[in-house]
């Protein structure tokens, strides 16, 4: 039979996981990873971090973490420990019958309450899902964008001279604007797995914002530090729903944790991230990102 090291280390071979990839999923140390693989467990710090970093992987790898950590202890398996025995029923059978029509009809009695709830759960649903709907779709009438003076043709001259002005600043603002763009927050990938996805950002503008919003479904977020175990900030999105946050200004690199990955777009300073195309999963995923906000010659 496989070792706890040996378990381990087939099933990360098994999802083509590296150590680095797994130091990076986990947090844990590298060199506990390796004494893991190894069943060197007396180079742990103690018995409860072993215990701790053996579920970790296991999680991280798809085993179930209960099995090892028996065996670590010493127990023997689940599977071949002694049932328990059998507890005589007191009583006679009619007496429990009875008892069991009794919780029956007892249930029948509260089923018409029940019911009669669940209907004015919906009713009331059903109004405040009407009203947010009728708020977001702002008065009946619009207010018109522009308004139309009648005057002097001097004044309309006028009017079209400023019109005119505007929309060239307008055009030379956009101008600029898509050429600054082009310059700056670029972002490449370095490594692409199913579970973790990292991207090398070069002329990144700060403050550093990011863009999160639910497409059909809801998704759960935790941002983190690179290099940090610590998560700053957790959301649960639902769908259509979109927040924003603005990376810590120390930071050179940020983790963002995924609970539902086909179910998310991000954008980092407006410039979309296709983190989910190449190897696409619809579970949890790592996404980090190493920011680089110094500016090349133009």
């Amino acid at each position: 039979m496989d070792t706890i090291g040996e378990q381990l280390k087939k099933a990360r071979l098994k999802k083509g996981l590296t150590i680095e990839d797994l130091q990076k999923i986990t947090k844990i140390q590298r060199r506990y990873l390796s004494a893991i693989e190894a069943n060197d467990f007396d180079a742990m710090p103690s018995d409860y971090y072993t215990r701790t970093f053996i579920r970790q992987y296991a999680e991280a790898v798809g085993l179930n973490s209960r099995p090892l950590i028996r065996r670590f202890e010493g127990k023997p398996d689940e599977s071949y420990e002694q049932l328990p025995s059998a507890t005589p029923v007191k009583g006679s059978r009619k007496e429990k019958h009875q008892k069991e029509a009794k919780k029956q009809t007892s249930f029948k009695s509260y089923l018409p309450v029940v019911l009669l709830s669940l209907v004015v759960i919906a009713i009331i649903g059903t109004i405040i899902y009407a009203m947010r709907l009728d708020i977001a779709s702002g008065p009946l009438v619009p207010k018109p964008e522009k308004t139309v003076v009648i005057g002097s043709s001097s004044a309309q001259s006028e009017e079209s001279q400023s019109q005119s002005s505007t929309t060239e600043s307008s055009k030379e603002t956009k101008e600029s604007s898509s050429k600054k763009a082009d310059n700056e927050n670029k972002f490449s990938i370095t490594s692409d797995a199913t579970e973790l996805v990292t991207y090398a950002g070069k002329n990144v503008s700060t403050p550093i914002k990011l863009d999160f919003t639910a497409l059909e479904g809801p998704v759960w977020i935790g941002l983190q530090q690179s290099g940090t175990n610590a998560i700053y900030y957790q959301y649960t999105l639902q769908p259509g729903e979109t927040i924003s946050s603005v990376v810590p200004e120390e930071a050179t690199g940020i983790d963002i944790i995924v609970g539902a990955s086909n179910n998310l777009s991000v954008k980092v300073n407006n410039k979309e991230l296709a983190f989910n195309k190449a190897n696409p999963t619809t579970g949890k995923k790592i996404i980090t990102i190493n920011f680089d906000t110094t500016k090349e010659n133009e």
